[in-house]
């Protein structure tokens, strides 16, 4: 006769379980994170390269882009509330709990994220110049790294420490 071994005891939630309340704060601290940074990247980079490289004449450029009074604010609001959900989510899934997973997995997603989707739009359109493509991949990259990596530090950060395990 043959014994079924007894179940194992119930094992309580793991302790680095996130709270609804966390990922959400992550989430949307990760959203003004990757804005800063993206917005910091154009100011200081890609605002000059994307003129002294336009994928076209200055008045098809003109017809590309709204100028800053005509920015579409809750749009705006959207795309980056979303982009730092979608990097929080990726992180969390990863399973990166330090800011140095945070930035190999973020390197890995950003590179390969934004590599598709400027390779697209340069494949597909004429939003931009192979010049502009070629430095806007890595720009935006960067900026997907650092934010992945702020976001699986805050995920998983111990109540106020350092949190630069």
């Amino acid at each position: 006769m043959t014994t079924v071994p007894p179940s194992p005891p119930a094992t309580p939630p793991a302790a680095s379980a996130i709270s609804i309340a966390r990922f959400a704060a992550t989430a949307l601290l990760t959203s003004v994170v990757n804005l800063v940074l993206n917005a910091l990247g154009f100011a200081l980079v890609l605002k000059d390269f994307y003129r002294a490289h336009p994928a076209g004449p200055p008045e098809f450029v003109r017809q590309l882009h709204r100028p800053a009074e005509e920015l579409v604010v809750w749009a705006m609001v959207l795309t980056s509330l979303s982009m730092g959900l979608f990097i929080t989510v990726v992180m969390k899934w990863s399973g990166a709990k330090t800011f140095v997973d945070g930035l190999k997995r973020g390197a890995i997603v950003g590179g390969l994220f934004w590599t598709s989707v400027n390779s697209g739009l340069y494949a597909s359109s004429n939003l931009f110049s192979l010049p502009s493509v070629l430095v806007d991949t890595p720009l935006s990259a960067l900026s997907m790294t650092l934010s992945a990596a702020f976001a699986a530090w805050m995920l998983h950060r111990q109540g106020g420490g350092s949190g630069a395990r």
